[in-house]
């Protein structure tokens, strides 16, 4: 039986990186070198909507704290997102 799926990090400085499962495992955010503070798996074995068109891979859905912009032409240059509460 095969696994499918990849992991959502999100850096200390609010970078999110999208990382194969099967991937050399890395703590160090690629964009800024911070470290990663959240880590999610999302599972994609079975698709990632069922017939109703509802999620199932647990991928989550970050709230965007900041999108910096080239001044010249408007171009999105970086995107931080908020960091998710954690669960008590």
């Amino acid at each position: 039986m095969l696994f499918e799926g990849y992991f959502q990090k999100l850096c200390e400085n609010g970078h999110l990186t999208h990382e194969d499962v099967y991937a050399t495992e890395s703590n160090i955010c690629p964009r800024c070198g911070g470290e990663f503070v959240y880590t999610n798996l999302v599972d994609t074995t079975n698709g990632s909507h069922d017939n109703e068109g509802n999620r199932i891979d647990g991928a989550k859905i970050f709230k965007i704290k900041k999108i910096r912009t080239c001044g010249h032409c408007g171009s999105v240059l970086e995107v931080i997102y908020k960091q998710p509460k954690r669960k008590k």
